[in-house]
């Protein structure tokens, strides 16, 4: 349910960075070059803001015109795409069909079907934008269906950790994006791309209210950053993640019991005692690879705390062999023990061979027992 709801998010919030890039590209005075060059320059800030540049050079050597937004949206190769992203929401929400109500199956099966099918890619190549709204307006339903059925368990907040931690990368990352724009702009320009993140994010009314409809790079990250009440802001999804892992463990608020509560918490208090000052006279995006860098650091310690269990020391061991498909370290092995015949002395039994358990069995191609 924890990487249900990280999945899911995640594809909504790439759909949600595609429509900025779609809309800056609009906006920006390079509009006009990056039409008339067929290039797709103006992916390559999502490219750069979703750390997925290696795995796109690595797949396409030497790419075409549309093959950086197949990547992002329908490459089965990229295992970030949102089909990629909605396939494996779908997979980890099969094995918990027991746990969450048929109404969140229904809508999470909806999206993935028409994602994956050819209505889908034809959407994306004639309309993208509306490609882009339907995976943003079902996960909001998927949120919504959530909320109003699944009853408030130990899933329940495992789903809701999940959620906020991957909302609080990506909304970072929509930060991010402005910065890897190759050509930097000022003035009434920069302000309507200020104004096309924000309205991204679902953030624009809520700023209004609060700033009026004067953009600024202070008042755009006070919103999105440090906001206590706008639930896309990092610091508020940092401190439901927070509200999460304690409600899971039964720690009481302000202490902590494990690892990933001590990372939650210390990237809570920083937060808290930030401004936006800080984070401009660290540089903007110095200090949003820090703030991602912390998000990681607590994703992988919620995995150690919940995931990675220590191997009971009251047990054996059982050391398995490498994995050798090809019998090469199989052969090896075979040749020592037949110069070691020759020769007259004892053959060793390897450690993983001697540990193991009355009745079990080992393939020594695939180091698998049984």
């Amino acid at each position: 349910m924890y990487w249900m709801s990280r999945y899911i998010e995640r594809a909504e919030n790439l759909a949600r960075l595609m429509q900025v890039s779609v809309e800056l590209l609009l906006d920006g005075t390079s509009a006009g070059r990056a039409r008339a060059s067929g290039s797709d320059e103006y992916w390559l800030p999502v490219l750069a803001a979703t750390a997925m540049e290696g795995t796109f050079q690595l797949l396409y050597p030497t790419p075409k015109s549309g093959d950086v937004a197949h990547f992002l949206t329908l490459d089965e190769q990229n295992p970030d795409a949102i089909l990629s992203c909605l396939r494996e929401a779908r997979e980890n929400a099969r094995t918990v069909r027991d746990q969450i109500t048929d109404e969140m199956w229904a809508e999470l099966n909806h999206i993935y079907l028409l994602v994956s099918s050819k209505a889908g890619a034809d959407l994306l190549e004639n309309s993208p934008q509306t490609f882009f709204e339907k995976i943003i307006e079902s996960a909001l339903r998927f949120d919504g269906i959530t909320s109003a059925t699944l009853a408030r368990t130990e899933g329940w907040h495992f789903l809701q950790l999940g959620r906020y931690l991957e909302r609080a990368d990506k909304t970072s990352r929509f930060l991010d994006i402005k910065t890897q724009s190759a050509d930097p702009v000022e003035g009434a320009l920069e302000s309507l791309q200020w104004g096309t993140i924000l309205r991204a994010c679902s953030a624009q009314t809520s700023y209004r209210r609060n700033h009026g409809t004067e953009f600024t790079l202070e008042r755009v990250l006070d919103m999105l950053l440090f906001s206590t009440d706008f639930p896309r802001s990092v610091r508020f999804c940092v401190r439901a993640a927070d509200d999460m892992l304690h409600h899971i463990s039964g720690t009481p608020t302000g202490q902590y019991s494990n690892k990933c509560e001590k990372h939650a918490g210390s990237l809570l208090a920083e937060l808290n005692f930030s401004s936006t000052s800080d984070v401009l006279k660290r540089g903007l995006h110095e200090y949003i690879d820090d703030l991602q860098v912390a998000l990681n650091e607590t994703g992988q310690a919620i995995f150690e705390t919940y995931v990675f269990l220590p191997q009971d020391t009251s047990r054996p061991q059982v050391l398995l062999p490498p994995w050798d498909p090809l019998g090469y370290h199989l052969q090896k092995q075979q040749e020592q023990q037949q110069q070691q015949s020759a020769s007259g002395s004892v053959p060793v039994v390897p450690t993983w061979l001697r540990t193991l358990g009355p009745g079990q069995d080992v393939c020594l191609q695939t180091g698998r027992t049984s």
